[in-house]
């Protein structure tokens, strides 16, 4: 489900103890500046027995989106809860006149590529050294929408 600022409050939390360790802090910053109306950033969440199973981060301007976080509770893993959150963001994007969905990934994470692919996302570009912890290049990759 799409979170509003109030839910988002209530879930700040939960959120943030997945995604921050992921994330190097950012799942934090992003829910703050979403909550105090800074952000075009939006949060989808599923939750499993009342708590959140995982989450993604979507920003989205105009035609275009960008997957920004994706992260699921590390006990939950496997369990589809990324499936249904990339199914609720096509659907919301199809509905919303999104065209074209972007995403970048580190070139070492080939499980999220292949799911990313799974899914209909194509390479589409490097960024060199653009992680850090380690430095690592992103891989760009889209999805065009019907």
């Amino acid at each position: 489900m799409l979170l509003d600022p109030v839910s988002l409050s209530e879930y700040r939390t939960e959120i943030s103890a997945i995604g921050d360790p992921l994330f190097h802090g950012e799942t934090s910053l992003y829910i703050e500046d979403i909550i105090n109306s800074k952000s075009q950033h939006m949060i989808f969440a599923l939750f499993r027995s009342g708590r959140v199973a995982g989450f993604f981060v979507l920003s989205s301007v105009l035609d275009e989106a960008e997957i920004i976080e994706v992260a699921v509770s590390e006990n939950l893993r496997r369990n589809g809860i990324a499936s249904q959150l990339m199914t609720e963001v096509f659907e919301w994007c199809e509905k919303n006149g999104v065209a074209n969905i972007f995403l970048e990934v580190r070139e070492s994470n080939f499980p999220a590529i292949e799911y990313y692919k799974k899914y209909g996302f194509v390479e589409n570009g490097i960024r060199k050294n653009y992680y850090r912890d380690p430095v690592e290049n992103a891989i760009l990759m889209l999805k065009k929408l019907p």
